[in-house]
């Protein structure tokens, strides 16, 4: 009996870790094809200038300085996300950034050079 209780604690804070404490470690990479059917919201959180250069088709573009500010007073999404971003710091700075909700996963896009 005391093993089930350990396994259920140990499986209820790889939950709590997973979802709440880490979401950047789980953030996975999507295929070109996928973001293109319009399941997602997609955010390019590069910088206006590199965002100007290189646009990123159905990106709504808030860079990664307004990106609190932007997600908590105008930008709401039930759908799950992709970010763009030209390097994995980016992303994991953003997906710290946005609120947490269990049920929506975050992924990620190299931007197009």
């Amino acid at each position: 009996m005391k093993w089930i209780a350990f396994v259920l604690l140990i499986a209820l804070l790889v939950k709590a870790v997973r979802d709440y404490l880490a979401p950047s470690l789980f953030v996975n990479e999507i295929e070109e094809g996928k973001i293109e059917q319009g399941d997602y919201c997609v955010i390019d959180v590069r910088d206006y200038i590199s965002a100007h250069r290189t646009p990123y088709p159905s990106a709504e573009n808030i860079p990664l300085a307004y990106l609190s500010r932007a997600i908590h007073d105008e930008w709401a999404c039930d759908k799950d996300i992709v970010l763009i971003s030209d390097d994995m710091r980016g992303v994991r700075k953003a997906v710290k950034l946005l609120p947490k909700k269990p049920n929506r996963r975050i992924y990620y896009r190299k931007a197009l050079v």
